[in-house]
């Protein structure tokens, strides 16, 4: 109901003004309401309410109208990442039981394989299913009414037959999959009030005015894609790029007239380093907003200073229905309770926060423990897993497994994941106070710390380094910092050079893999050197 509403909004304001945009077409809410009611027909002649549909697709317009469609057909959208193995995705298809499925060719005979039998409609070919004669297309299988033309349904022409039509507030609309960078992936069940409330707080904190051009440089399968339909709520224009390079996002930004985008730290640093920047037109751009990993203060610095635009802190989760935390450009904040916490401002509209000690208690402000969240956002559950709900759903409140504390003047600091902890010889040592320091060397273009095994220890930490150039690798450097900077036992063991950290789509780095290559390169240099 909610995204039904968001259409019906941007089709009273102007039907003609531009809703989407990316590489290949243009698509005013007037077209956008077209193709969801046409694209909603077809997924109904399919399907039975309530049923999964699977997308699977790079970014491009159609995704999002996929989303619109699945909502008004009473439909449950199912984003899979298209980078995911066959084993992975028919893991997938497998807990999920999809109806249907909304992809692009390439990968149909893929989607056949692993689940035979299963309607595939082409996403390209969304603006071109049919509209007027959709309602009498949409007679389904037993359990579904078919819609008359001209009647209040799906199928019909009248703008606001879609407001009360598909899925309502409390019914799930997206299983959005996690990134799975500590295990294997789970599904959140989002429902459409937790659109609307993510999408509200997002009004009122972050603020885009009608008309305000966003550019979603992220996956639309990944759970930030929550952000382009709070700007779309907004009456915004959201701009799709197909993938990230920087230069193409340079252009984008340039040729689209963004205000508002949305990047990961990792992207900011590549669009500094872009040679094309200083010939880009930046003049429009007002606001960058920034989340899944922590900003170094150097990075935001010069992004301000080059970028020409304020920053703004985002705190999200996929499992709180996306951003609940966030530290406006104008706030001033204090320096940090550890080195390298992040500060991320303080709960956006409908959210709430406290921190808790291992018992659930809460601790006084100053005192480190993990983040809780609570609101009327937060997921209803992860898809057939009610175990790992229960651990991180209680009372009403999420458990993020971020470790953080409250200052004395309300802000949040996170300074890191509870799984990401290193317990070396029963101490606590965080992998962001490390690669705090560790970033402080010109040589040094990124880091990650990893605990690996100790016989005597228990922990110790490791750290990956992704040098600023060729030959820049310098670990006496590096060792040099830490005894400068660290107590002995937050210290890494070893410093161990890396092409490049390597991140899912969402910016975060992959720890589980990283611990996997230090262990197997710590164990290959133990039995060389034996």
């Amino acid at each position: 109901m909610w995204l039904n509403h968001v259409l019906r909004r941007g089709l009273d304001r102007d039907p003609d003004a531009l809703a989407l945009r990316d590489a290949r077409r243009d698509v005013s809410w007037r077209t956008l309401h077209r193709d969801a009611r046409a694209l909603a027909a077809r997924l109904r002649h399919d399907t039975l309410p309530g049923s999964r549909v699977l997308v699977l697709s790079t970014n491009r317009v159609e995704v999002l109208e996929t989303y619109f469609a699945c909502a008004a057909a009473g439909l449950v959208a199912v984003p899979v990442n298209p980078a995911l193995t066959d084993p992975e995705i028919g893991a997938i298809m497998e807990s999920v039981e999809p109806s249907a499925a909304v992809a692009e060719e390439a990968y149909a005979a893929r989607l056949g394989a692993l689940y035979p039998g299963l309607p595939v409609t082409d996403i390209a070919t969304v603006a071109e299913l049919p509209d007027a004669d959709a309602g009498a297309a949409s007679a389904g299988p037993a359990g579904v009414g078919s819609v008359e033309a001209g009647s209040a349904g799906v199928g019909s022409s009248d703008p606001g037959a879609m407001d009360d039509a598909g899925s309502g507030m409390a019914e799930p609309v997206l299983i959005l999959h996690t990134s799975a960078t500590t295990g294997r992936a789970k599904g959140v069940v989002v429902d459409q009030r937790s659109l609307q409330i993510n999408a509200l707080s997002w009004i009122a904190d972050v603020g885009p005015r009608p008309g305000t051009a966003f550019l979603n440089a992220g996956p639309l399968f990944h759970g930030s894609v929550v952000i382009a339909l709070d700007h779309l709520a907004a009456g915004g224009t959201v701009c799709v790029l197909d993938r990230f390079t920087p230069q193409g996002c340079l252009a984008a930004l340039e040729r689209w007239r963004i205000e508002h985008a949305f990047l990961v730290p990792s992207m900011v640093r590549l669009l500094l380093r872009a040679k094309g920047l200083p010939r880009t037109d930046l003049s429009r751009l007002r606001l960058l907003l920034h989340g899944a990993a922590p900003m170094p203060e150097d990075l935001a610095r010069e992004a301000r200073e080059r970028l020409g635009a304020d920053l703004q802190t985002i705190f999200g989760i996929t499992e709180g229905g996306g951003p609940v935390l966030t530290l406006r450009p104008d706030t001033p904040v204090g320096p940090p309770p550890v080195p390298g916490a992040v500060c991320v401002g303080v709960p956006m509209l409908g959210a709430g926060l406290r921190v808790t000690d291992a018992d659930g208690r809460e601790v006084p402000a100053g005192v480190i423990g993990e983040l809780q969240v609570s609101g009327d956002g937060l997921m209803q559950a992860y898809w057939k897993n009610p175990e790992a709900t229960a651990d991180v759903l209680r009372d009403g409140r999420l458990n993020t497994h971020d470790v953080g504390c409250v200052d004395r003047d309300g802000r949040v600091w996170v300074v890191d994941r509870r799984n990401d902890l290193i317990l070396r010889g029963g101490q606590n040592v965080y992998p962001a106070e490390i690669e705090h320091v560790l970033r402080q060397s010109a040589n040094v273009a990124d880091v990650v710390v990893v605990p690996v095994p100790s016989e005597t220890w228990g922990q110790t930490p490791v750290a990956f380094v992704q040098p600023a150039g060729d030959d820049r690798f310098d670990p006496e450097e590096l060792l040099r910092l830490c005894v400068a900077g660290l107590a002995p036992y937050k210290r890494p063991t070893h410093f161990l050079p890396i092409e490049r950290i390597p991140r899912n789509p969402a910016g975060k780095a992959l720890r589980t893999d990283l611990r996997e290559i230090a262990r197997q390169t710590l164990t290959a240099d133990r039995e060389n050197t034996a």
